[in-house]
């Protein structure tokens, strides 16, 4: 069954690894594209997974279909000072728990523009059907 998916591209392995051991896993997204693409997902919504990096995707990258089930944008803020200054950065995250769905393979890029989160079109691979 094909679908689009928004996709969360560069996951570290041992996330991707986790996620398929527990099937349920907390992720904290800093990468700015990640973060935003976050910004286009619903709790109930399906998104798609994989260690390839935005440029890298391309027909067959595999990768892993997962449940929205909460999302939370949280503030990190850090101080510095001494006697003669003062800083003071703040950096957004997002906290997404993911449920495991299944595995998928790429079918083709449904959008890749600049400012607006990757869309996929990915194919749910069943073991029947893996190569």
């Amino acid at each position: 069954m094909k679908m689009i998916y928004v996709a969360l591209t560069g996951i570290a392995r041992h996330v991707m690894k986790e996620l398929l051991a527990a099937r349920v896993r907390t992720v904290e997204i800093r990468s700015p594209y990640n973060f935003f693409a976050l910004q286009n997902v619903a709790p109930g919504d399906r998104i798609f997974l994989t260690e390839s990096s935005a440029p890298d995707i391309t027909l067959g990258t595999n990768g892993l279909i997962a449940n929205v089930r909460a999302l939370q944008t949280i503030t990190h803020r850090v101080i510095q000072s001494r006697e003669d200054y003062y800083e003071e950065r703040e950096a957004q995250a997002a906290r997404a728990q993911l449920q495991l769905e299944g595995v998928g393979r790429v079918r083709k890029v449904a959008t890749g523009e600049q400012g607006l989160p990757l869309m996929l079109e990915v194919d749910e691979v069943r073991y029947c059907d893996a190569r």
